[in-house]
């Protein structure tokens, strides 16, 4: 059988027991990758799920746009709603988290605190995560922005950025005149 006929069946299969599951024409979906239930999750045309990748709505939505590839072993946990434009390269090891855990309080534990949203992630087209990125809630990255590898986000990001470090830091613009970015040290 082959790889098309394998991610034809595995997107089939997902969207049988996963009805929030939307997916697009041509998309490959590896059978390793992981679309949990519990919101709703949306693959565009052409968009690419790669093995070890796990979609957690969390009671939110995961949407993702058309050509996307998402690699290996990246984790989208959507409860504050994650929106991913067209083109965009996340490569493995990622994680975007668009909810928090309460604190506040240091009579009970934290882990019955509660969760909440900050307003959810948005990563707007064309925009490349290299390894390893942190995106955390409440964030957008704007069209055409790059984050090095190992880069932790917890700010918006201005179009056409180049982001790097902890917390990220912008060294460049793909925009302006003559700035030339360096590379990430990142392969998709």
């Amino acid at each position: 059988m082959s790889m098309g006929l394998v991610h034809t069946a595995t997107a089939a299969f997902f969207r049988l027991i996963n009805r929030d599951l939307t997916v697009g024409r041509g998309v490959q979906f590896d059978p390793r990758a992981f679309p949990a239930r519990g919101g709703r999750i949306s693959l565009g045309d052409s968009t690419i799920i790669r093995a070890g990748a796990m979609l957690v709505p969390g009671g939110g939505s995961i949407q993702i746009g058309r050509n996307t590839t998402v690699n290996q072993y990246v984790v989208i946990y959507g409860e504050g709603g994650v929106s991913i434009g067209d083109d965009v390269m996340i490569a493995s090891h990622c994680a975007l988290f668009a909810g928090n855990h309460r604190y506040e309080r240091t009579d009970i534990p934290m882990r019955e605190q509660g969760t909440y949203s900050k307003g959810g992630i948005t990563i707007d087209d064309d925009v490349w995560l290299g390894c390893h990125c942190v995106v955390l809630d409440g964030v957008t990255i704007g069209r055409g922005s790059v984050l090095a590898a190992g880069t932790v986000i917890s700010r918006d990001v201005a179009p056409g950025s180049i982001m790097a470090g902890v917390p990220g830091q912008c060294i460049g613009n793909r925009l302006e005149a003559g700035d030339e970015p360096e590379p990430t040290g990142s392969t998709e």
